[in-house]
C-alpha cells in the first residue's frame, strides 16, 4: 500500500511517498519549508534513464532532480526530535511534489554531474530539421544523448548559421528532461564563438 510522509525542521522539508516496504519511491524537498527545491526525483524515472541512457542519463538525472533518500521511511511512532515523520495524504505530497517538480525544472541543475554548465566539447552540427533560421539545430557530441542549440545562440542571419558536418566547439548551458513527452533528455548548447559574416565556423585547436 502506497503511503505519504512529511518531515521538517527549521532548515529542510521533506515529502515521501513509499511502498509496501517503506522505501522512498518519490520525494519532493525543500531547503526549508515553502523555500527552495533540491529534490524532486522518482526512482521509477531514475531507472528508466538508467535503463536507457546509462550512467550519463542517470548523472544527469541525479544532477537535475537531485538524490533519492534510500533508506525506507515511516511515522515515528514518538517524536524524539524536532525533525518528526508524519503522515501526510496523497493530495499533500502531490502538491508539495508539483511545486518541488517546477522549481527544479526552472532552475539550474545542482552543482556537479557528469556535464555541469560550462562544460566545453568539439560538436558536429548533425541536424538542421526546420532549415537555417528556424528554431535551431541538432549538434553530435558523441553521446547517447540528443544535443540542441536553440536559435537564440546562433547569427541572426541564417546565412551564417552553421551547416550540417560544420565541427566547432560548443559550451552546456542546461539539460532538460521531459516526462510529459517520452521523458528523452535533451543537452542544450550554445557555440562559445560564433564567426563574423560570411566567415567559417571556427575549428577547435585552429586560428
Amino acid at each position: 500500500m502506497t503511503q505519504w510522509f512529511r518531515r521538517a525542521d527549521a532548515g529542510s522539508d521533506g515529502w515521501f511517498e513509499a511502498g509496501d516496504d517503506s522505501v522512498v519511491v518519490r520525494q519532493a524537498s525543500f531547503d526549508e519549508p515553502h523555500g527552495t527545491a533540491s529534490v524532486a526525483a522518482s526512482r521509477d524515472e531514475l531507472a528508466w534513464v538508467h535503463e536507457q541512457f546509462g550512467t550519463l542519463g542517470a548523472g544527469l538525472y541525479t544532477a537535475r532532480y537531485g538524490a533519492l533518500l534510500n533508506d525506507s521511511v515511516e511515522a515515528d511512532a514518538e517524536p524524539v526530535t524536532e525533525a518528526v515523520t508524519q503522515p501526510v495524504t496523497e493530495a499533500e505530497f502531490e502538491n508539495a511534489w508539483r511545486r518541488a517538480r517546477h522549481g527544479r525544472n526552472t532552475s539550474p541543475p545542482n552543482p556537479g554531474g557528469p556535464l555541469p554548465q560550462g562544460t566545453r566539447r568539439t560538436g558536429t552540427v548533425s541536424k538542421l530539421p526546420w532549415g537555417p533560421g528556424r528554431t535551431g539545430l541538432f549538434v553530435d557530441l558523441g553521446l547517447p544523448i540528443r544535443c540542441f542549440v536553440d536559435l537564440a545562440g546562433l547569427p541572426l542571419d541564417p546565412e551564417d548559421w552553421p551547416a550540417v558536418g560544420t565541427v566547432t566547439e560548443f559550451e552546456v548551458t542546461t539539460v532538460r528532461f521531459n516526462f510529459e513527452s517520452g521523458g528523452d533528455p535533451q543537452i542544450r548548447l550554445r557555440p562559445t564563438a560564433t564567426p563574423p559574416p560570411g566567415r567559417p565556423w571556427p575549428r577547435p585547436g585552429r586560428p
